[in-house]
Order: structure tokens, then C-alpha cells, then sequence
């Protein structure tokens, strides 16, 4: 688990065009010489909603992970070019829906799509009420202050002001502080550039986020801010799924693992965050 911000590599972003995976050319009933995962059920049906598509939900706004390119049309970011790969590996059509946070979770219990992929942090909450892929990636919640800021700790969050966006992990460990009786000020907002927004401006002392997008947001002022602290608990990012999906998460799964396998995942790791990042997980 890398202990400092993960830095980000913009250039040469992704197209992903019409929304759906480059060169795939196969029905998700085939399975090619080369090996492409064959993605129809051992029952005979599609494992995904809709025969020949893959689904997946993401809230198309937390770059480097899923964000719109300068179009403002196309879904582009780390978990977008994943996705758009796995599909391609398994043979399918890639549909991304833009989906706000606080209701993607409902969503796919809802069959409104087939997996969420949008920076999901793994917790045991999660776990029991989704079915979650093996981690993709390392990622933990950071606190970032302006660099003459005296806040060192979380425990220093008393009668300041912390940004974070509403239902994500960052969200649940300011709540745990307060709980804690740490006497924090949580402003939440729908999207998470709204919280650095506000610290840009200095209408809050810190932001809580992913180490994943801290350092996005902070761009060329990044120089002007510092991470204090970094939970000590890694919460690393999955896959979501409906319960009982099994079978469309080990497929995803091998696709994965063949995109790690052939060099690819590590590609598209590097171009967003300028190193490999998804080195280390067992794939």
C-alpha cells in the first residue's frame, strides 16, 4: 500500500466512443481461438442483464478513476478503460451508466445494470449486503490541509471544518470521529469536486477522500496542500455486485486476471496514476 498520494498521469486519456469496448467484434455466446473468456453460463444463458452487453454503473465524476473527457459526453478514467478491457475480453458490448452515488448500491440490487465499477472502497458493511470482486486496486481514505494548516491527525479535527462527499467511505470515517467525540464540522456534498472546491476557496480546513483522487483535484496548486494522515486500514477497490451474481464476477475476474497477466491492467495503471499501481494485487 503506497503511503503518499498516488500521483496522475492525464496525458493520452482514453476515448472510449460510443460507449462501447474498441475491437470487440465477438458475441458474448463465443469463445475465440485466442482465447477470449467465454461468457455464456453453464445453464446456456447470458450472464449478464441483456445478452451481448455488459452493463456497468459508475458516477461519471471522481476523476482520475471515471470522469468525463473534454466533450463532456464520454466516460474516460481508470475504471472506464478497465471496464471497456474486461469487456473486450469477454466478448461484449460496454454500456456505461452514469448513476449518482447515492443510489448506485439500490441499482444493482434493482437490476439496473449488471456490476459497479466507481471507485468502491471494499468495508464488511458492503460485503455482506453486496457480492464484491477481489480487490483491482490499493486504496485508502487521506486527509489533505493547506500546507501552514495545524492540523497533523485526524484527533486535531476538533472545531475545524471537513469537506467530504456524502456516503462514501471518507464520509463514514469523519462519522466515526464524531462518534468518537472528536467535535468535527462534516460539510457533505453530492460530488466530491465540490469539496475541494471549498478548500480551494477557504470555506473549509480539510478535505477527506480517496488517495486514489486527492491529488487530482489538488492539480497544479498541489503544491499548496498536504496529506496529514492516511487511515491505517487499506480499503481497497472492488467490484460490486447483486448477491448471487457469482458466476459474472469469477468471469470478470478472469478477465482481470488475463489483462494482468498480458500487461494491460498495468498499462492503464501508469496512464492515470504514472505507475504501476496494481502491481502487488493477486490477480
Amino acid at each position: 500500500m503506497k503511503k503518499r498520494l498516488l500521483a496522475c498521469v492525464l496525458a493520452g486519456a482514453m476515448v472510449v466512443g460510443s460507449l462501447t469496448a474498441c475491437g470487440s467484434t465477438q458475441s458474448a455466446e463465443e469463445t475465440t481461438e485466442s482465447g477470449t473468456t467465454d461468457t455464456a453460463e453453464a445453464t446456456g444463458g447470458s450472464l449478464t442483464l441483456e445478452a451481448g452487453k455488459l452493463k456497468v454503473a459508475a458516477e461519471v465524476g471522481y476523476p482520475p478513476m471515471e470522469y468525463f473527457d473534454e466533450d463532456g459526453a464520454t466516460p474516460i478514467g481508470f475504471d472506464m478503460e478497465l471496464a471497456a478491457a474486461i469487456a473486450d475480453e469477454m466478448g461484449l458490448e460496454l454500456e456505461i451508466v452514469d448513476t449518482a452515488w447515492d443510489g448506485i448500491f439500490a441499482g444493482v440490487d434493482a437490476d439496473k445494470y449488471d456490476v459497479i465499477m466507481s471507485c468502491v472502497s471494499y468495508t464488511d458493511g458492503r460485503n455482506e449486503e453486496y457480492l464484491l470482486s477481489k480487490p483491482y486496486v490499493a486504496n485508502a481514505p487521506v486527509l489533505v490541509v493547506p500546507n501552514d494548516s495545524d492540523i497533523a491527525d485526524v484527533t486535531d479535527l476538533s472545531g475545524k471544518s471537513v469537506a467530504v462527499q456524502m456516503e462514501t467511505t471518507a464520509d463514514y470515517v469523519m462519522q466515526d470521529q464524531i462518534a468518537a467525540g472528536v467535535d468535527v464540522d462534516l460539510r457533505q456534498y453530492e460530488k466530491v469536486i465540490n469539496a475541494f472546491d471549498e478548500i480551494k476557496a477557504g470555506r473549509v480546513d480539510a478535505v477527506c477522500t480517496d488517495a486514489v483522487v486527492a491529488s487530482y483535484y489538488l492539480g497544479d496548486e498541489s503544491n499548496n496542500y498536504k496529506t496529514v494522515w492516511q487511515a491505517p486500514e487499506a480499503e481497497p477497490i472492488v467490484m460490486c455486485f447483486k448477491k448471487g451474481n457469482d458466476n459474472l464476477k469469477d468471469a470478470m475476474e478472469a478477465a482481470i486476471s488475463t489483462l494482468k497477466e498480458n500487461g494491460k491492467l498495468g498499462e492503464i495503471a501508469t496512464k492515470y496514476f504514472g505507475s504501476d499501481i496494481t502491481a502487488d494485487i493477486d490477480y
